[in-house]
């Protein structure tokens, strides 16, 4: 049992020394390299100082070229991917670029009742749909074609986008359809409606002070006139179906009158009625003095005078021709007999019908010329105007582009263009290579 003990130890001690004279050996060697490559360091320091200085920059230089060159691939790949891209963009931000200047204008649409069922607005004070509605009509008025051409034809927005002044990348091209146009128009104007208020914001943008001055200025006028149009139409539509029931009731009125005058022209009378009462007025008196007459007669008879004495026979033609006349009268003024029509009641029958008539065509034209008063207010309490509280003005300093900073985006986006590509080619490189 101790000799094992003393066996396994003496083992342990053995490869203990054995590991210790390795370790010593070692570092002995590195100790020489150390002294050797101390010893080299030293000789080249007494050579290049034993040397003259063109020697010395010869050698450097000649070092130098001898990197450059086997950097080469490298070198041209920056020059070309980012050295010339990134001297592009700063020199087209800072040399090329037209500068952009801004006119804003800002207006609402206001005018108009607003209608009962709109709770949530006569609660909260805020924007009617309607006003909403309205608004939105105007923003998309803007972007509209028909927007582009009226300006195009009042100031000549082809011409002005497409100045030989503006640089070429920002040039319209003026022999380009109008739908180019209208697409570049959008990238010229910005819109934006403020909510709850409904105030909308509109920003054009042109490469003179005056451009941008003139071309918000006529896009103000023509919105108004195009809200102003579309008052005029509402007001009509409101009012136009009155109006149609006036002329109506007008062309009515005047028919009925018309056919009363015909048929006092045909009759040859006025009125009936005043006639019929004169004749009745006569018959009266005709029937009282042949009473009188009859009286006479009886007391001449009374009195013992012959039947055949000439102041009876008077008395009785006297009042045989009043009864005629009597009788005439009466036929004139009805008909025992057939319809009539030539009597003064026909007459007063055909004259009732057609003054009804004509009385019916007046009150129909009051009522329509009543409506169409109060259509007519109506139209005018909801009538809507655009209310220009800012007008363009005239702009002083460009605000595009910002030349610094769009330089040093520029250069970083191509830096990290150039990275991303150098390290996707590397990558490519070592999957050939491996």
């Amino acid at each position: 049992m101790t000799a094992a003990k003393d066996e396994s130890g003496d083992l342990n001690t053995g490869a203990f020394a054995e590991k210790r004279a390795t370790a010593l050996e070692r570092a002995a060697s590195v100790s020489e390299e150390l002294r050797r490559s101390a010893r080299t360091l030293r000789l080249a320091k007494t050579r290049a100082v034993s040397r003259p200085s063109w020697q010395v920059g010869a050698r450097l230089g000649y070092q130098t070229f001898t990197q450059a060159w086997r950097l080469r691939p490298e070198l041209l790949g920056l020059l070309i991917f980012f050295a010339a891209p990134a001297g592009l963009v700063v020199g087209y931000f800072s040399l090329i670029a037209s500068s952009q200047y801004i006119s804003e204008a800002r207006f609402a649409v206001r005018g108009g009742e607003r209608p009962a069922s709109d709770v949530l607005s006569a609660v909260t004070g805020l924007a009617s749909f309607t006003q909403v509605q309205d608004s939105l009509i105007i923003v998309n008025y803007i972007k509209s074609q028909a927007l582009v051409e009226d300006l195009d034809r009042r100031i000549g927005l082809r011409a002005i986008y497409g100045s030989d002044k503006i640089d070429w990348f920002s040039r319209f091209n003026v022999k380009a359809p109008i739908e180019d146009l209208v697409k570049y128009w959008r990238g010229r104007v910005k819109i934006s409606i403020e909510s709850p208020s409904g105030i909308v914001t509109v920003q054009v943008s042109a490469f003179t002070p005056e451009d941008s001055l003139k071309i918000a200025d006529a896009t103000v006028d023509l919105s108004e006139r195009l809200v102003n149009g579309l008052s005029e139409q509402a007001r009509k539509d409101a009012v136009s179906e009155a109006e149609s029931e006036l002329a109506r009731a007008e062309g009515r009125l005047r028919n009925a009158r018309m056919s009363l005058r015909d048929l006092r022209n045909e009759q040859s009378t006025l009125d009936p009625r005043r006639t019929a009462e004169g004749i009745g007025r006569l018959i009266s008196e005709l029937r009282l003095e042949k009473i009188r007459l009859e009286q006479e007669l009886t007391a001449s008879r009374r009195g013992n005078v012959a039947e055949t004495a000439p102041q009876n026979q008077i008395l009785r033609t006297r009042i045989d021709v009043i009864g005629e006349q009597i009788a005439g009268l009466d036929e004139l003024l009805t008909s025992q007999g057939g319809s009539g029509a030539d009597t003064i009641a026909g007459k007063i029958t055909r004259f009732d019908e057609f003054e009804l008539e004509k009385q019916i065509a007046e009150k129909q034209y009051t009522l329509a010329a009543a409506v169409l008063e109060r259509a007519r207010i109506n139209a005018e309490g909801k009538k809507v105007y655009l209310a220009t509280f800012v007008r363009p003005v005239l702009a002083h300093d460009p605000s595009y582009p910002n030349r610094l900073l769009f330089s040093l985006l520029g250069v970083g986006a191509v830096a990290a263009a150039y990275r991303i590509g150098l390290v996707g080619s590397r990558m490519a490189l070592r999957k050939l290579g491996g």
